[in-house]
């Protein structure tokens, strides 16, 4: 019989089969089992198998290898995105997000100060309003300006602002009458705060002090030194001119380039100012500065959250002056988590021109995008060619107005820190045949006694007071809080004087002797 198993003849009769040991009375379940393969004539069969397995371990090394080439290739483009090297464009303004995470993109600010090239500013956020770190971004940008056609732009580079770029802090503080109990608390969490900068990054900061009157105690540095300076000066006193004082911060933020925010606090209402806080949000809006406003319960919440609101910052009630420590930490966390994509935009066209643009940033994890996003660049200070460190401008106008002006052209009112700086700054002074020159320094109350301070947070130990002076009043009554350098009897000394000495001049005969004869000192660090 033929077993049906292993289709081997047998003679034997039992019911095992002799070859395969199977019940040869049962049918097998399936087909029978292919016959051997027959041998290659002139090869053994153990070479034919021999052969096949090298076949398949060369298709297995060569598939291996593809894949090392293709996981090179994606290495090498990612390490483009993170060294600031190109990054994609082409279509992916409108890539799909597939399965990566979806952040919520919210445009900040924008810089074109070094025009043709484009700097934005974007904070990328998850649901709950958390800063998303992105590993290796990229990004895309279509700009149009002023209407014109859409186009796909080159991008330079894609960072985060920590440790790669600096940030501008405009610090308002409220040193009115009511501060004087938590006042030196106050100047500790400065001081605190002022030290965790990162000034190697490029961190700079600017401290305005306000209470009847808003004063410089450090005009915008990356010397933390100049910054305590400013903090040991300032003093509590008067009442509160919280509005001129976010106008003020909020046009210096908004003059200068790359990124910059405004944080104050107050612990009142604003019962002083010119300006209205509509028009701080106006001017904040303009100049795409976010404010980050700190208030205590005696403040006028309501109207502190929506200059916030309307600045795109934030605004935190305080129970205790401790409190804000751990906010301005927060407020720079959010500030330097910011991403900035630069880009080369149209060199023949209007850098101030409109402009919409649509983005996206992305990472292997994470998506988000932005369509027509519109905003307009606005010019910032720059310093103005110049020969030497001092440039003395004849012009009857106020303190205020001098300073502005000074800043403006990159520099500040001077500041006459020894004798070698007066008689230096007093030389030009004559040269120039004016008689009263403001200089960049203020007179305060310190224990019912006036006291100079420099505008710069530099030490005041050095001075040239006329006999008299400082006298903190004029003849009318009217407060005196801004140094002049003026030639009295043939001798260069200091007085205080009120702000608006070139219009009281127009007005009253007594004072006609300055008109024609008044000027400012500008002072150049570079």
């Amino acid at each position: 019989m033929v077993c049906p198993y292993c289709n081997q003849e047998s003679t034997n009769t039992i019911r095992f089969c002799p070859h395969c040991g199977r019940d040869v009375t049962v049918a097998p379940p399936g087909p029978p089992p292919a016959p051997p393969r027959p041998a290659t004539p002139g090869v053994p069969v153990g070479a034919v198998k021999k052969s096949n397995t090298g076949v398949i371990a060369i298709a297995v090394i060569g598939a291996l290898l593809l894949i090392g080439v293709i996981v090179l290739i994606v290495i090498l483009l990612a390490s483009r995105g993170s060294d600031g090297g190109s990054q994609p464009v082409g279509g992916n303004v409108s890539v799909d997000a597939g399965d990566k995470t979806r952040t919520q993109l919210r445009f900040v600010t924008s810089d074109v100060s070094d025009y043709p090239t484009v700097r934005l500013y974007f904070s990328v956020e998850d649901d709950n309003g958390d800063p998303v770190l992105l590993t290796s971004p990229t990004a895309a940008i279509k700009e149009q300006i002023s209407g014109g056609g859409e186009v796909e732009r080159t991008i330079r580079t894609v960072e985060q602002l920590d440790k790669n770029q600096g940030l501008g802090i405009d610090i308002l503080i409220d040193k009115s009458g009511s501060m004087e109990t938590d006042f030196p608390q106050m100047q500790s969490i400065l001081r605190t705060f002022i030290n965790s900068l990162d000034y190697a990054s490029g961190d700079k900061a600017e401290l305005i002090a306000f209470d009847d009157l808003i004063m410089y105690m450090c005009t915008y540095t990356d010397d933390p030194s100049l910054l305590q300076g400013g903090i040991s000066n300032m003093t509590p006193d008067g009442a509160t001119a919280l509005y001129d004082a976010l106008y003020m911060g909020i046009n210096n933020a908004g003059s200068r380039p790359g990124a910059n925010c405004v944080i104050a606090f107050t612990d009142g209402e604003d019962n002083e100012s010119i300006h209205t806080y509509s028009e701080v949000i106006a001017l904040a809006q303009n100049k795409d500065v976010p404010v980050y406003l700190i208030g205590t319960d005696d403040a006028d919440a309501g109207v502190l959250e929506s200059i916030a609101t309307g600045t795109g910052g934030k605004y935190w009630n305080v129970g205790a002056i401790s409190d804000v420590s751990d906010i301005l930490s927060g407020i720079y966390t959010i500030q330097k988590d910011m991403y900035c994509i630069e880009y080369d935009s149209d060199p023949g066209a209007d850098p101030y021109a409109a402009r919409n643009v649509s983005c996206t940033i992305t990472d292997d994890f994470y998506f988000g995008d932005l369509t027509g996003v519109p905003f307009t660049a606005v010019p910032v200070f720059t310093v103005q060619p110049h020969t030497a460190r001092y440039e003395i401008i004849a012009a009857d106008i106020s303190w205020t107005e001098a300073s502005d002006l000074c800043i403006s052209r990159g520099g500040h009112l001077a500041t006459i820190t020894s004798q070698a700086e007066m008689e230096q700054v007093s030389a030009l002074a004559e040269n120039s045949g004016l008689k009263y020159l403001w200089i960049g320094g203020y007179t305060s109350i310190r224990n019912n006694a006036a006291y100079g301070h420099w505008i710069t947070g530099e030490d005041f130990s050095y001075s040239a007071w006329y006999p008299g002076e400082p006298s903190r009043n004029d003849r009318d009554g009217t407060p005196e809080a801004y140094l002049m350098l003026w030639r009295v009897e043939g001798v260069w000394s200091w007085n205080d004087q009120r702000n608006d000495v070139d219009t009281a001049a127009r007005t009253d005969t007594r004072l006609k002797y300055f008109i024609g004869k008044m000027g400012y000192v500008c002072e150049y660090e570079d």
